[in-house]
């Protein structure tokens, strides 16, 4: 295997994710600027999740047709300029706009680098390919929470976001120079998309997708809030515990991808949609700082096993036509309801009974929905 062009790619993941990730860190600081509920906080990822998923709708499925690296490079360019835009954002529906913006530049990302990396690399390999690439999502998870700790001291969290969206605009150039693109498929599009929402498998999978992504990006969203909120933690503190909880998550991305091609995809699911729901449980009931951190620990290690997983189901439940369209429909149903929704509802029920009662209805939730597994046909 070539890594150079995979180490690209999980630098563009790891950027294309944290200007998403680190609005969780300085949310509790939004909130207290702009006066807001925890509920009215938490909408903000509504608004993200929305422009997120409607790109991923549009780019699934005419990323071929654009080209899937003129997709990636565009939406970069957008990304860039949107977190810039931040720097003139003074009220609360300006935010709502440039959430919705921020995510519809973000969105053309995953289904259009998913065909290259299948394109660039063997079957045999894109169990470890995927599995290496999403570890960029686990690494941002860790380390944008401590880059933030450490970046306020010296600088206003308006300064941050103008720094990622400068590296947004100028990392791309590079991708343009070393990635190659898919190969089109001589095939019929006509009707292809409505086709596709006809399987059963994509809604299960989009299903699955949404206590995955809820109970580790959607409960990502608003753990510093009740941390420091509800848990009475100290803010710098909380970021750097909430950062350092996410090392694990590094290496299980990339073992993860090992045992996909070792034990195939469904069992995979089953342990990464249990694993997730249990350990996301075991967060509320902790009730004093040791129990918390190790709680924490547990659950953002386990919570990002299925991403990987599923990104490889996809890659094998579908030909490269229509890889970039399943892709998208399957991760905007999540996108919608897993980070959108979730932590909206979480910010909702603190607000009348507690962010522990949400959270524990989200873990018993995940883990009955691996019950879905068991109607997958193999591919």
């Amino acid at each position: 295997m070539n890594l150079l062009p995979l180490f690209i790619f999980w630098c563009l993941w790891f950027l294309n994710f944290s200007t998403r990730t680190i609005f969780s860190p300085i949310l509790p600081l939004i909130e207290d600027n702009l006066s807001l509920s925890h509920g009215a906080a938490g909408g903000l990822f509504t608004s993200l999740s929305i422009g997120y998923s409607l790109t991923l709708l549009i780019a699934g499925r005419f990323a071929s047709i654009w080209g899937y690296k003129r997709t990636v490079v565009i939406g970069f360019m957008g990304t860039g300029l949107v977190l810039i835009g931040f720097q003139w954002a003074e009220n609360y529906i300006a935010f709502h706009i440039l959430f919705f913006l921020l995510g519809f530049a973000t969105g053309s990302y995953l289904p259009s680098i998913l065909p290259i990396i299948t394109e660039t690399y063997d079957y045999k390999h894109w169990g470890k390919a995927i599995g290496f690439h999403d570890s960029a999502a686990s690494f941002s998870l860790l380390s944008i929470p401590i880059l933030v700790a450490f970046g306020l001291d010296t600088l206003s969290w308006r300064n941050l976001l103008l720094i990622l969206g400068i590296i947004s605009l100028l990392l791309p150039i590079y991708f343009w120079k070393i990635s190659v693109e898919p190969k089109k498929e001589m095939s019929e599009q006509k009707g292809r998309t409505l086709l596709l929402f006809k399987r059963k498998t994509v809604w299960i999978l989009g299903f699955l997708w949404i206590f995955a992504a809820g109970s580790c990006l959607g409960l990502y969203s608003i753990l510093p809030l009740f941390l420091v909120k509800e848990r009475g933690i100290d803010f710098h503190f909380a970021n750097n515990l909430f950062g350092i909880s996410r090392v694990g998550g590094v290496f299980v991305s990339i073992l993860t991808g090992f045992l996909i091609d070792r034990y195939g995809y469904r069992k995979m699911l089953v342990l990464g949609i249990v694993t997730t729901g249990l350990s996301t449980i075991g967060l509320p009931l902790a009730s004093n700082l040791p129990f918390i951190v190790i709680a924490l620990i547990l659950q953002a290690t386990f919570s990002l096993t299925f991403f990987p997983i599923g990104l490889a189901s996809i890659s094998k439940l579908t030909p490269l036509s229509e890889r970039a369209m399943a892709t998208g429909v399957i991760i905007s149903i999540g996108m919608i309801f897993g980070v959108g929704l979730v932590p909206f509802l979480l910010g909702v029920i603190a607000d009348h009974l507690s962010f522990q009662v949400g959270i524990l209805g989200l873990g018993i939730l995940t883990t009955l929905s691996s019950l879905m597994v068991r109607f997958l046909k193999d591919g």
